[in-house]
């Protein structure tokens, strides 16, 4: 069996975060428990304000994250749930450009 790539390859020194990069590293070995964790960061939310990260480590986490996604299949999974649907969604309205609407008369 073919091992899967180390998606935190790299990556944990650009977590600003010790305790983050340290339950990563704990659940290395655990694709799903990882992208559970990964998930768990972004939905976060205390005293009802969602938790933020600075720049470098949102992105790193939304890289290991696509990573996890497409190790696991998620990415072919969500694809498979949603585009059966999408010949429903049609543009409705006028090809033709904007056009603004006519000037009422005064006192109107």
């Amino acid at each position: 069996m073919q091992r899967m790539p180390d998606v935190l390859e790299g990556r944990l020194d650009k977590i600003a975060y010790p305790h983050i990069r340290q339950r990563l590293e704990q659940l290395r070995d655990q694709p799903q428990a990882l992208l559970d964790y990964v998930n768990g960061l972004f939905l976060d939310t205390r005293d009802g304000q969602r938790r933020g990260f600075d720049f470098t480590t949102a992105s790193t986490l939304m890289a290991i994250k696509h990573d996890l996604m497409l190790q696991l299949g998620e990415i072919g999974r969500l694809r498979h749930e949603f585009l059966p649907w999408d010949h429903e969604f049609r543009v409705v309205g006028s090809a033709q450009p904007y056009q603004a609407p006519a000037k009422l008369p005064k006192n109107w």
